[in-house]
């Protein structure tokens, strides 16, 4: 035979070795497809939480249109009686009506209709309306803030943004802590700080506190810090927050000019 003639052994070298590739091929193959396979259902259920959470949004838009009327009407007969027990019933029901409020901004565009504010006001109205909560816990509400410090902001969302901010500070702060609201003309802006004595947010955890429906505590329902975010990004300014074991420190900066606030707002529609 020809010292080129094939033989029967290279035959059954070449056939293993197609035969090995072969089946290389088809592991890589099935593992592939199980890959896919598990993508798949991965985003299956994906899809079915996110239509779930829908769901749960609208019964949540409506449930919360249903109270608010009852709430409105139980503070108007709260606020015609006197004493401390009247008192108390109107302020509950006012901390109600803003966890219904942010359950139906959520779904909403936030517009601010911008003014001239004192922010020395707007800090004195929080601590004088949550000091009655923070004294059950005994806890300190401090605010420190020139007289003269004016920001041009909406009352009400800046009102409601500090009352998230505040509300979860007390909720997280030990008895006898302290919670401080600062502000402060700053260049061209305005800076708010909210500050607490608690035992901090854990690292990992604070790059997704602003994200909706994730909160660190149990009785948090994860809409409050991402209102935060909204209605401060629609005055065009910045939140930003620090954490350490002796507490939990947010910055909120806004522009101190009108004309930015206006283009901002007219750039956003």
């Amino acid at each position: 035979m020809s010292g080129h003639a094939v033989t029967l052994e290279d035959l059954v070298a070449s056939f293993q070795s197609a035969s090995e590739s072969l089946e290389r091929s088809y592991r890589e193959l099935q593992g592939r497809v199980q890959s896919l396979t598990a993508e798949l259902e991965r985003e299956r259920e994906e899809r079915v939480r996110l239509e779930r959470l829908a769901a749960m949004g609208e019964m949540a838009m409506e449930l919360a249109h249903e109270i608010r009327n009852p709430l409105g009407s139980i503070e108007l007969y709260a606020s015609m009686l006197e004493g401390e027990y009247a008192e108390q019933i109107v302020r509950s029901v006012r901390l109600l009506n803003h966890s219904v409020t942010n359950v139906l901004q959520f779904g909403k565009p936030i517009v601010p209709a911008p003014e001239r504010i004192s922010v020395n006001r707007l800090l004195e109205g929080i601590r004088a309306f949550l000091q009655p909560i923070a004294q059950q816990k005994r806890i300190r509400i401090e605010t420190d803030c020139d007289t003269d410090c004016y920001a041009v902001a909406d009352l009400e969302l800046l009102h409601r943004m500090l009352l998230n901010l505040v509300l979860n500070a007390l909720r997280e702060t030990p008895t006898d802590g302290t919670v401080s609201l600062k502000g402060q003309v700053a260049g061209c802006d305005v800076s708010i700080v909210v500050e607490d004595t608690g035992p901090g947010i854990q690292e990992e955890q604070l790059a997704r506190i602003f994200d909706p429906m994730f909160s660190t505590s149990r009785d948090g329902c994860g809409l409050g810090l991402p209102i935060v975010k909204r209605i401060v990004e629609s005055h065009n300014g910045t939140v930003s927050v620090g954490s350490s074991r002796n507490g939990t420190r947010f910055l909120i900066t806004i522009p101190h000019n009108m004309e930015v606030v206006r283009e901002s707002l007219a750039y956003s529609r």
